[in-house]
């Protein structure tokens, strides 16, 4: 996976998103907070933690160092766009667990479904067509 392309995927979506006539960064964020999108993030997020348990520690450690090598520069990018530390956690979040995923060969179509939100410039809300 690139990750500078998940990252100006993210700045894309945000951009777009922002110059939306009418988008708050605040209904969007309870939005995400809101079923069905917070428990389907939730459910993928404990799945790829389960799978990341069962593989070995430098492993792990290797897929923690590449997320944090994405989440960092994806959380000031956000940061820098709208001001939002909220928005940049959620956002930096998404990163990660799209990256962590993709590097311990974790299958989810919830979490394929996330990145193609990216790759389509949209920020991600609501039922993600799995």
């Amino acid at each position: 996976m690139e990750t500078e392309k998940l990252a100006l995927d993210i700045a894309q979506a945000l951009q777009q998103a922002m110059a939306t006539p009418g988008f708050s960064v605040d209904d969007y964020l309870d939005d995400r907070d809101a079923a069905p999108f917070d428990p389907a993030w939730s459910h993928a997020h404990a799945g790829l933690q389960k799978t990341l348990e069962q593989r070995p520690e430098p492993t792990r450690q290797a897929i923690e160092k590449g997320s944090a090598a994405l989440r960092e520069p994806v959380f000031k990018q956000v940061m820098g766009a709208c001001g939002s530390p909220d928005l940049a956690a959620s956002l930096s979040d998404d990163a990660g667990l799209i990256l962590e995923a993709t590097l311990a060969g974790f299958s989810s179509g919830w979490i394929d479904a996330l990145r193609r939100c990216y790759a389509s410039h949209r920020l991600p809300c609501g039922a993600l067509d799995a």
